[in-house]
């Protein structure tokens, strides 16, 4: 049998979440606009919206991460924006569709998410990670 082969890439944020993270925000601003609070307390809120989804995106679009690999052995090798590598594990993986989610667990404590979607990550990529995610959860693809 073939033993796995370490499954390595370069992780940037997805173009597509944002660009829905961004249609949510719109909404979210339009429909405290169009409320029938005071105006005073539209603005408000149309400004804790605001600045609330500023500083999510801001997180969003600067990971902590800028690599991972998932070993044979099954742990993980992820490097962070400053260049250090760090061992993780997977706590959960979940595909849908053609999104995969990765939640990992590094040696220092901290908790990470990887949202793979077709902009960030190639299909060849993502299918090999499927087919080991799979294999790991015990289903049958």
């Amino acid at each position: 049998m073939k033993s796995a082969t370490a499954i390595a890439f370069d992780y940037r944020p997805s173009r597509w979440l944002l660009a829905a993270i961004l249609v949510v925000v719109a909404l979210a601003i339009a429909s405290i606009a169009m409320s029938g609070m005071p105006s005073w307390a539209k603005a408000s809120a149309c400004a804790v919206a605001a600045a609330w989804a500023g500083i999510a995106l801001g997180r969003f679009c600067r990971p902590p991460i800028r690599r991972a690999a998932w070993q044979p052995g099954g742990h993980w090798r992820v490097a962070d924006a400053d260049g250090h590598e760090f061992t993780a594990e997977l706590d959960r993986g979940i595909a849908r569709g053609a999104w995969i989610v990765l939640n990992l667990r590094r040696s220092d404590g901290r908790r990470l998410a990887l949202v793979l979607g077709s902009d960030n990550c190639t299909a060849d990529t993502r299918r090999v990670l499927r087919v080991r995610l799979a294999s790991m959860s015990g289903l049958r693809t």
